[in-house]
């Protein structure tokens, strides 16, 4: 594996993905938006109506002699955010640049047994130009990097309910993940100071994701009435059949709570003091839902092992500072009421495939046993050279 593969899963190679390609002052935006108001479009990479519909979560292979197949990292994890750009949110798409080092970093901390896939994208209003932008699922920094740069947020404001739903949708059922066919789920976050809508239209469902849409829902395996929609509740409970999902609060409005609340359950509404506190909230939920984090020990570990990002100097260099106690404190009583150990409760939690795991086919569900191996599969010398990622 070469220097560069190793560092896949590192805070420097995200921190250099963002100081190579990011601009150094202004919005990390401007030119998506500037493309966008030109074009009247979306890049394909983030519109929900391109590259099939389907967002897909799948395994990494390495090509093997054979035609057998080795696992290049681990079982893929999907991680998806939709981050509210509406109003005063308008600036939420630079804090999420500004923090992805240490998001990613702290992430796979806690989800160290798994390739992590991350997807992060915006919502806004029917009345935008663009209700949602929803990226693929990464690995790589460059990918993911750009694509958040590719994001447009209109940051309009005065229209409150807000319409994540349709982001929600798109996660519920035209999402196709490897971690659910052996039965886990992912994690997908909506973060948000305000509350959505009850109804879904037909017509913002073809217009955000295309004539098809229909039939790609039916294509991943669901079958949805285009003339009685499913209904915001609903639509999160069938989401929360595949993913361990949970809506983040970015204020205290009793509105905005009890709207969500009956959404997505008491359990699943946490409360963010700061929006720069979100990669430590989403790695202390990720944490406890796995297991790897324990209640009682989230404020020591927060503080040993992470920092938070308090804005750039003159020379736009990110200011940080390690997360205080006040702060894990505050992380900690948020995310005390959420389903601990959910993950570990499920089926063949302790039975994923890991890294080097071969499998016969790149379709099979689980990979070949160790007996398998040894009397079928021609492994060949490590040559220290870069591996070609096929999926």
């Amino acid at each position: 594996m070469s220097k560069e593969d190793k560092e896949a899963h590192t805070k420097t190679t995200f921190e250099r993905a963002i100081e190579d390609r990011a601009p150094s002052k202004g919005s990390v935006t401007a030119r998506a938006e500037q493309v966008a108001r030109e074009t009247g479009k979306l890049n394909p990479l983030v519109d929900p109506s391109q590259f099939g519909v389907i967002r897909r979560s799948l395994p990494r292979f390495v090509a093997l002699p054979g035609g057998f197949w080795r696992m290049a990292i681990g079982t893929p994890i999907p991680v998806k955010t939709r981050i509210d750009t509406t109003g005063s949110m308008g600036g939420n798409v630079d804090i999420a640049l500004r923090v992805l080092p240490y998001n990613w970093e702290m992430v796979n901390l806690v989800l160290s047994r798994y390739d992590v896939q991350m997807a992060t994208g915006i919502f806004g209003d029917i009345s935008d130009h663009f209700v949602i932008c929803d990226p693929q699922f990464e690995m790589d920094a460059k990918k993911i990097v750009d694509q958040i740069m590719m994001l447009v947020p209109e940051r309009a404001g005065g229209d409150t309910p807000e319409d994540p739903h349709y982001g929600l949708f798109g996660a519920a059922y035209l999402t196709a993940a490897y971690i659910n066919r052996i039965e886990l789920e992912g994690y997908d976050f909506t973060v948000s100071d305000a509350p959505a809508r009850d109804r879904l239209l037909k017509g913002q469902l073809i217009r955000i994701f295309g004539d098809e849409v229909f039939a790609r829902v039916e294509e991943n395996g669901f079958m949805i009435d285009p003339n009685n929609l499913p209904t915001t509740v609903e639509v999160v409970q069938d989401l929360l059949k595949i993913s361990h999902a949970f809506f983040i609060q970015i204020n205290q409005a009793s509105e905005t709570r009890q709207f969500w609340t009956e959404v997505f359950g008491e359990e699943r509404v946490v409360f963010a003091p700061r929006t720069e506190l979100l990669p430590q909230i989403q790695t202390a939920i990720i944490g406890l839902t796995e297991g790897t984090l324990e209640l009682d020990g989230i404020v020591e570990s927060l503080m040993e092992k992470t920092m938070i990002c308090k804005g750039r100097d003159r020379d736009n260099k990110p200011i940080l500072e390690r997360v205080d106690r006040t702060d894990a404190k505050l992380v900690m009583r948020a995310v005390s009421g959420i389903p601990i150990g959910a993950q570990a409760a499920l089926p063949n939690f302790d039975r994923i495939a890991i890294k080097d795991d071969i499998f016969r086919n790149k379709t099979d569900l689980w990979p070949m046993t160790a007996e398998e191996v040894a009397a079928e599969v021609e492994l060949p010398e490590e040559d220290g050279k870069a591996i070609k990622w096929v999926v």
